[in-house]
């Protein structure tokens, strides 16, 4: 009995295989730096949204005690070149310690960065927070943060609000990944008394952002 044909198997040649990784290489191409791009993009806008909540934060405490609270600050009334600092934001928005712990009832004014009644301007998010909980972030994990506020009263931020007077140019601010940058603001921060000009703000933060470039910093006002 004459048994069936066998049919042979054809398999891919190797021009059809390097076609095939070329196509595949060439679609990664496309496709990776755009996913990066919206990623970074969403993040930046993120981040623009925490800084926001943040000024708005900082407002209400103004409402309450007519002077915007010291959290660019040490101490209660030392000068830190602008930049944030945690302990004094979770003092002064909260009422309550960084880790989210009460201050013990002996706890001064100066402790309390201004906030003698504790009260309450804003509640810290997980992701307002790095893994450690010791500091306050950025979407990109940034921890090194300014923020100005208007120290004169004259519904601007100029080099006079600056803890620096007449900056030359404005606080560096330094990526997670350890890239410094001086930011390239569009509005001019310079000039003293009737002369000062600058954004119409009450608050002002920005950070590294993605840290690439000058113009990767992400600013937010108020």
């Amino acid at each position: 009995m004459k048994s069936a044909p066998r049919h042979a198997v054809r398999g891919f040649t190797l021009i059809e295989l390097l076609t095939v990784i070329a196509i595949i290489g060439i679609l990664a191409g496309i496709i990776i730096p755009t996913t990066g791009a919206v990623r970074t993009s969403a993040k930046k806008a993120q981040t623009k949204a925490q800084f926001s909540q943040w000024s708005q934060a900082m407002v209400l405490y103004k409402q309450e005690y007519g002077f915007y609270p010291p959290i660019n600050r040490a101490t209660y009334g030392t000068a830190v070149a602008n930049k944030l600092n945690s302990a004094a934001f979770a003092a002064a928005l909260t009422g309550k310690q960084l880790d989210g712990t009460a201050f013990a009832s002996s706890a001064t004014t100066a402790d309390l960065f201004g906030n003698k009644k504790r009260g309450s301007f804003y509640a810290i998010a997980d992701a307002d927070l790095n893994v450690a909980r010791t500091a306050f972030v950025d979407a990109f994990g940034n921890t090194d943060i300014v923020v100005v506020f208007d120290k004169d009263g004259n519904g601007m931020i100029t080099a006079n609000d600056f803890d620096n007077a007449t900056p030359s140019s404005m606080p560096t601010v330094t990526s997670i990944d350890g890239i410094t940058l001086t930011p390239a603001p569009t509005t001019n921060l310079a000039g003293t008394g009737a002369a000062a000009t600058g954004p119409r703000a009450s608050v002002i933060f920005y950070s590294a952002g993605k840290g690439g470039a000058a113009k990767d910093v992400v600013f937010s006002w108020e």
